[in-house]
């Protein structure tokens, strides 16, 4: 059976180092359908820090929803697997029977997607189930791409302790810590806790009802402005007991040194946050089916706003929009009023490249590692859901003004942009075509993804087709994957004695053999 012969969901996990759930609680992807012929619902678990306290490493699971059709058992066949920082993918095969409302698949998936991994490029997390047989027939072939993005905010804040060296026992010293926006987040409570020791510790009360989680580092600044490390913690507003955390420093050892932590009696803490807001957006970005039975259009575009299992919060999205322009209003409502897109004057494309170009109404900066673009969050918006996810909640690119995308070329994101605001690719290469396809795969502009996808295909050549197969199958982009692999084997004979091709051999043995294969499956 070739690899392409399945149902495949892909889920990226934006922020995923933000994560807060604790362990045996979950985080479930959106929901998406099989029909077997009848419609079957489907979801993915994570477990980010584990199931239950014996099985504390990452748990995967595949679940079927209570409130589905279908037989009442189905046996399924399928893989649960994440990207990994090569851009390889190693499934993990299953064969079991789904109940509703009753997840399988791995206890201990994996030690190499906690936070920090090295697989979590721009801190992205992305999940692939692939279904292949249900009660031993095939699965209708599909890809179904989804998103979830995790509210993300850091946070830097300076406490001046004054009169240390009269800091006693039953003193408690409180400080209001206020966001980038001025809006009371939390409050410390600073205090002596053990009359021998004089241990110091510290309490969080989190005012703002909209964080799930945090993660502090403290750090004393000493007379030198060095920073000494001082501890990291974790902090679960939702618990029962408000936590009174140590800092790795007591009272009488800093006295002892004063000279170096308290030069006029003030002790200077740093406090760093990484703060998690939960969901700020979950849904659907691509269905591509081929249909049999189900007469459905091709392409569907949803954005879900809730999570339905059991303990699960909904949750919603406010998205804040920014005033374009009158000029450029006016010539949008110009061509909106006109039947025939393709009739519409080239007034509306004209003043958004002058907007492009003027930067003076830019509010948002794209930040790669050599320069900074300024841009429009409402042009953005407009054109990706993840970056009106991005903009429309108190995240750290929204609250900084500033977005990472120091992956991406700084000519990447030039056409990128000029594509964002007047749909115009110039100039396209071989080169830059590769490059703006995982852009646009990335921040789901479908409309550059589909056209950078045809102009690869259009432009297949002896040297590049291996290239091309790499990128169509990790991006699991099926028409550009279909035509290369044709491409190849109608020039088997040049191209099976090339070096990219031997390359592609001994990196990705699966793939290659999926395609020389390929004649055989279609016979």
């Amino acid at each position: 059976m070739s690899a392409d012969d399945c149902a495949t969901f892909t889920w990226a996990i934006n922020n995923y180092s933000y994560f807060w759930q604790k362990n045996g609680k979950a985080v479930v992807s959106p929901m998406f359908s099989i029909y077997t012929p009848e419609e079957t619902k489907w979801k993915l678990i994570l477990f980010p820090r584990g199931v239950s306290l014996n099985h504390k490493s990452v748990g995967f699971f595949l679940y079927r929803d209570k409130d589905c059709n279908g037989a009442e058992n189905i046996k399924v066949e399928y893989s649960l697997d994440y990207l990994r920082s090569d851009g390889s993918y190693c499934d993990i095969p299953f064969t079991n029977e789904f109940q509703k409302d009753v997840p399988q698949g791995s206890l201990n998936y994996s030690y190499n997607i906690s936070k920090g991994s090295k697989h979590l490029q721009q801190d992205i997390l992305t999940l692939r189930c692939r279904l292949f047989r249900f009660n031993d027939k095939a699965v209708e072939m599909s890809n179904i791409f989804a998103r979830t993005i995790f509210g993300a905010k850091e946070l830097l804040s300076q406490l001046l302790i004054r009169n240390f060296n009269n800091l006693s026992s039953d003193q408690t010293q409180s400080f209001v810590i206020k966001s980038k926006s001025k809006d009371d987040l939390m409050e410390i409570n600073l205090a002596v806790t053990n009359e021998n020791e004089k241990n110091i510790c510290f309490g969080i009360n989190c005012i703002d009802q909209r964080v799930k989680y945090l993660a502090v580092k403290t750090f004393i600044i000493d007379s030198q402005m060095q920073k000494i490390d001082s501890g990291e913690h974790e902090y679960w507003p939702d618990s029962e007991m408000c936590p009174m955390f140590p800092l790795k420093f007591t009272k009488k050892e800093m006295i002892a040194i004063k000279s170096r932590f308290l030069p006029i009696d003030v002790l200077t803490f740093n406090f760093e946050f990484a703060i998690s807001t939960g969901i700020v957006f979950e849904g659907i970005e691509k269905t591509a089916r081929e249909y049999t039975s189900h007469p459905l259009s091709n392409v569907e575009f949803t954005i879900s706003s809730g999570l339905t299992l059991e303990g699960i919060e909904k949750r919603s999205c406010e998205y804040t929009t920014h005033p374009l322009p009158d000029k450029v209003t006016e010539s949008w409502r110009k061509c909106i009023s006109h039947e025939n897109i393709n009739d519409c004057p080239c007034a509306l494309i004209t003043d958004l490249t002058s907007l492009h170009e003027d930067q003076s109404t830019c509010d948002v900066k794209l930040k790669t590692k050599t320069n900074t673009f300024p841009v429009h969050t409402l042009i953005l918006s407009a054109r990706s859901p993840v970056f009106k996810a991005m903009f429309s909640n108190d995240m750290k690119e929204k609250t900084n003004g500033c977005v990472d995308v120091s992956d991406l070329q700084d000519e990447t994101v030039r056409r990128f942009l000029l594509y964002l605001y007047t749909d115009k690719l110039e100039d396209l290469t071989w080169d830059a075509a590769l490059q703006l396809f995982k852009a646009a795969d990335k921040y789901a502009v479908i409309s550059l993804r589909d056209q950078c996808s045809n102009f690869l295909k259009s432009s297949l050549n002896l040297e590049n087709a291996c290239e091309a197969l790499l990128l169509s199958d990790l991006h699991q982009e099926k028409d550009l994957k279909e035509s290369t692999q044709n491409f190849i084997l109608k020039n088997a004979k040049v191209i099976f004695k090339s070096k990219e091709w031997k390359i592609l051999v001994d990196n990705n043995s699966k793939l290659a053999l999926e395609t020389t294969l390929r004649n055989w499956n279609e016979e």
